[in-house]
């Protein structure tokens, strides 16, 4: 069963968004060192899961969530097995190997299987 792990909230300004979400939440942002325009934010101590703020060029969906998975490729099949699309997989370095799938209604959701 793949578990909620992590959200993107995507934006058209992501420095203005991250501003908003710190003055209206609290959150704590810093900039990515994968990616330009990517934002990682703690959201906070506790059982919630943190967040990311992306630059909307990336993907046009306003909120993306994160699945972690055992299995990528497996993930990848039963997605595909289910009628939904996979996407590109990237590796990134510490962190994992990752992508993007896309459900039959076409909600983009991001899955993760950790290094």
């Amino acid at each position: 069963m793949g578990n909620i792990m992590h959200i993107e909230v995507t934006s058209t300004d992501p420095a203005a968004a991250a501003e908003f979400y710190a003055r209206a939440f609290g959150w704590v942002s810093e900039p990515s060192p994968h990616l330009p325009g990517y934002l990682t934010a703690r959201t906070g101590s506790g059982t919630g899961i943190d967040a990311a703020i992306m630059d909307r060029r990336y993907q046009g969906q306003s909120t993306i969530l994160w699945i972690a998975v055992d299995d990528i490729e497996v993930t990848l099949a039963a997605v595909e097995g289910a009628g939904g699309e996979r996407g590109e997989l990237h590796d990134l370095p510490g962190v994992g190997r990752v992508g993007y799938v896309t459900a039959p209604d076409g909600v983009v959701i991001g899955v993760k299987q950790a290094a």
